[in-house]
């Protein structure tokens, strides 16, 4: 509470003056009113501090609410002893006052009536308060013994004049502990600072919508992306939880070369911001790559057109060596016959083999060794077939390319234009005004692609360059794309497997071993599994023989 001398007041209270000793009290006023973020408290802090400038004994604090009522936020009574509301009080029970009644504004409640008029009401004794009801006054003070009587209600307006809240203080005290009016130049004194109280409470509402439409637009970009490629949109949500969870862990441990780490709740929100934006380039990535499933997918599969060329060389193959059956048989040679039958049932079962190596490798499930990609070369030089009198390959150099792709179903060309993600989420994040509070959301957004060793792209950072956020997502970016189970191009693995890769890229210096080793500790594997992805992905882990894992100690 402000202490109690601020105000040097007559004996009647008429005149409140602002001497030099209790300037730096209004100045404390003025801070604790204009630097409050929270506003609940800040309406508790209003009401407090108008409180204590007047020396009124009881006080009330409301807000405005969607469906135009008056909620009590913070009812204090000294006499009684009474603090409901507010940010220690007990929850307040009483009934929220309208504002309207049959659409039409409530006249005989005193806070409805200066809250819809904008006016400051002033009254020496509320039982004489006609045409106001203060009947509910009246039972209240009759079961408590309280006499209720000089009352100010004074409405809080923000920056467009619009009404959010009113202040009701009740009984003003002289140097004698009575109660008196409310003198005309206090009700302005206190006025002023509801002003000022009013203009911290608007500046408060107005950072927490812009906070809540910031956070709103980063997830609709990731709703965009989901209707673009549900996968990646999956991806975009579930990377901000996994990220969380594990920052949680990093956190909370307490020993090892992090147990100096720290979040605040302003830290998580900004990583959680970067979670949710971390990829956003995506929504300028070609579909066809997007959802490139299969090696020769473009907006089709192109599978199904090697299949037909596959059928045409059959086909081909079968009216060639019929017409050198039928020769044999006009010129009568059965032997002839028989081994053209069994050329053409040789070459037909050959093609079969070709052609189902083909449809296995395009699904890109697997490694492709050197003994595949030589046989596919010479599928390849091996089959021709004439369309429009044009003798043709059976695969393009194209469709060469694609089905030679060792690992995945992207070609080099391919992978570049999706890295090129990470360009554009760069150009996205550089472009937005990020205040102060979230000026960490680029490094932490770009560094899930990084490596330690200076490898990763977009900025190529070693480690000592990154922060722990942004090396603790790289790790969760990998680890949600490993396990996922919406993959159309991949199954989802086991989690031995998907910590194993990790723990690969550990060894490797890609990945920080301090964090990946909190990541095991920790179970936030495990949990992230149960929540998001299968628990029968959780199988048996060997973590004695873990590449890149050291226990902390």
């Amino acid at each position: 509470m402000v202490p109690s001398n601020i105000l040097k007041s007559s004996k009647h209270m008429r005149q409140h003056i602002i001497d030099k000793t209790n300037l730096q009290h209004f100045i404390d006023i003025s801070i604790r009113l204009t630097t409050e973020k929270n506003s609940s408290k800040l309406l508790d802090e209003i009401l407090q501090v108008v409180m204590s400038i007047a020396n009124s004994d009881a006080g009330s604090i409301y807000s405005i609410t969607p469906n135009k009522q008056l909620k009590f936020e913070t009812v204090i009574n000294k006499s009684l002893n009474l603090y409901l509301g507010g940010t220690l009080g007990s929850p307040v029970d009483f009934p929220n006052i309208d504002l309207f009644i049959d659409g039409k504004p409530n006249e005989t409640a005193i806070v409805a009536h200066s809250a819809n008029s904008g006016e400051v009401i002033n009254i020496p004794d509320v039982y004489d308060a006609l045409p106001f009801d203060m009947s509910a006054a009246r039972k209240m003070d009759a079961r408590t013994g309280y006499r209720s009587e000089s009352m100010l209600t004074i409405p809080l307006k923000d920056h467009e004049d619009d009404i959010i809240g009113v202040i009701q203080l009740i009984n003003v005290k002289d140097e004698q502990n009575k109660n008196i009016p409310f003198s005309e130049e206090l009700a302005t004194l206190i006025r002023s600072f509801a002003s000022l109280g009013a203009i911290s409470l608007t500046n408060s509402t107005l950072i927490k919508g812009m906070e809540d439409l910031f956070s709103t637009f980063a997830e609709t970009i990731a709703m965009a992306i989901d209707e673009k490629s549900p996968h990646t949109g999956g991806h975009c949500k579930r990377v901000p939880a996994l990220t969380l969870m594990l920052a949680d862990a990093v956190h909370d441990i307490d020993k090892g070369p992090l147990a100096s780490f720290s979040m605040s709740e302003a830290d998580r929100h900004e990583l959680d911001i970067a979670g949710w934006l971390h990829d956003c380039g995506k929504i300028a990535t070609p579909d066809h790559i997007m959802e490139k499933s299969t090696k020769l997918e473009t907006i089709f599969d192109r599978i199904k057109y090697v299949d037909a060329k596959f059928e045409i060389i059959s086909r081909d193959l079968k009216i060639a060596y019929q017409q050198k059956i039928i020769c044999a048989m006009k010129l009568q040679k059965p032997i002839e016959v028989q081994q053209f039958e069994r050329l053409l049932d040789t070459e037909l079962k050959q093609l079969a083999l070709d052609r189902a190596l083909l449809q296995r490798v395009n699904v890109g499930g697997e490694f492709l060794g050197d003994a595949e990609l030589e046989h596919i070369e010479r599928i390849a030089n091996k089959y021709q077939l004439v369309i429009n009198d044009i003798n043709t390959p059976l695969l393009s150099a194209d469709e060469v390319e694609n089905l030679t792709i060792r690992r995945g179903t992207l070609t080099e060309a391919e992978r570049e234009v999706m890295k090129r993600h990470m360009d554009v989420t760069k150009n996205i994040l550089d472009a937005l005004p990020f205040p102060k509070h979230l000026s960490n959301v680029t490094e932490y957004a770009l560094g899930h692609h990084e490596k330690l060793d200076g490898t990763g792209y977009p900025r190529g950072l070693t480690k000592e360059q990154m922060s722990v956020p942004a090396r603790l997502m790289a790790i969760t970016d990998i680890f949600e794309a490993l396990s996922a189970v919406d993959r159309p191009y991949k199954k989802a693995k086991q989690v031995s497997e998907c910590l194993f890769i990790l723990g690969s890229m550990v060894a490797k210096n890609h990945l920080d071993a301090d964090i990946f080793a909190i990541f095991i500790e920790s179970q936030v594997y495990k949990n992230y599994i149960n929540e998001y992805a299968n628990p029968e992905q959780l199988d048996e882990i060997d973590f004695d023989n873990l590449p890149g894992y050291t226990p902390i100690s």
